[in-house]
Order: structure tokens, then C-alpha cells, then sequence
């Protein structure tokens, strides 16, 4: 999973920008797993995850945000039973 960080300077435009996010993912068809946002002083940033690594990089990307995580390699992953 990877999640991507988006900042926020401004939080009166936190609706527009969530729209134009949602708008994007819908044409794209990405489905990202979890939304989360911080309040901060001043602004937010808005945390996005999604389960596949090119989804975040080109989100990320078309936001102007940053990856927070690096994926693990495939043999390093460990299934759960």
C-alpha cells in the first residue's frame, strides 16, 4: 500500500479540492482505500492510500503531494492466513 500526502495551505478550499480529487479518481477509476486530512496551523494536508503503487505516483503527481512510503519488494511481502 502506498499513501500519498497532499497539502492543504489553504483549508477554506478543502470541499473544491476534495471534489476535483473524487472527480479525477472517478475518471481515472482509481480506487484508493482510505482518505484522512489534518488540520494543521495553518492549512491541512490531506492523506490518500491506495493498494497500487502506480495509482499513488501518478495521484501524487497530479496533486502536487509526496509519497510517504516506499512498497515493499514482492519477496518480502508475507501473506496473512
Amino acid at each position: 500500500m502506498r499513501t500519498t500526502e497532499i497539502p492543504l495551505p489553504d483549508e477554506n478550499d478543502l470541499a473544491e479540492r476534495l471534489t476535483d480529487m473524487q472527480v479525477w479518481l472517478d475518471e481515472h477509476r482509481y480506487e484508493p482505500s482510505t482518505y484522512v486530512y489534518f488540520f494543521l496551523d495553518p492549512g491541512m494536508k490531506i492523506r490518500v492510500s491506495f493498494k497500487i503503487d502506480d495509482q499513488a505516483e501518478a495521484f501524487a503527481q497530479r496533486f502536487g503531494g509526496s509519497l510517504l512510503d516506499t512498497p515493499l519488494p514482492n519477496d518480502r511481502l508475507t501473506p496473512v492466513h
